[in-house]
């Protein structure tokens, strides 16, 4: 079933003909990866529109160490369930990883929904102590 492109699809794709794509699983699960690591890759204040697009600065909640986990893993599903509507039935959950003990990692994983058709996702994410969010499919 055919769904209309998103206009940020469109801008960055301006080559493709039409406004409409046919629903593919792939390549909507692969929009709503690239969306995400904008998403995540944002920080509170960055944009005039929407003050809360995005997550907290990491250096915001790192002092409050090891509750700051449980802040960003909030802060990660409150942003994916109001700016990324293609998700249904977020679930973040942190990841121990002794081997990169200045990271965190969270494990996403959620309900894609589509024209007719719903399938499981699953996001491996990474901050480093930079702040900046890695996402993997």
């Amino acid at each position: 079933m055919p769904r209309e492109r998103s206009l940020l699809d469109r801008l960055q794709e301006p080559d493709q003909a039409g406004r409409t794509i046919h629903d593919d699983t792939r390549l909507r699960a692969d929009s709503v990866l690239a969306n995400l690591r904008r998403l995540l890759n944002s920080r509170h204040g960055v944009t005039p529109i929407r003050n809360d697009y995005g997550i907290p600065d990491l250096t915001e909640v790192v002092h409050n160490f090891p509750e700051a986990i449980g802040q960003m893993r909030a802060a990660i599903r409150a942003a994916i369930e109001k700016y990324e509507p293609r998700l249904r039935r977020v679930n973040v959950r942190h990841v121990d990883a002794p081997d990169d003990p200045l990271a965190l990692r969270f494990e996403i994983t959620a309900v894609l929904v589509g024209a007719d058709e719903r399938a499981s996702v699953w996001f491996e994410t990474r901050i480093d102590p930079n702040g900046e969010v890695d996402l993997k499919a």
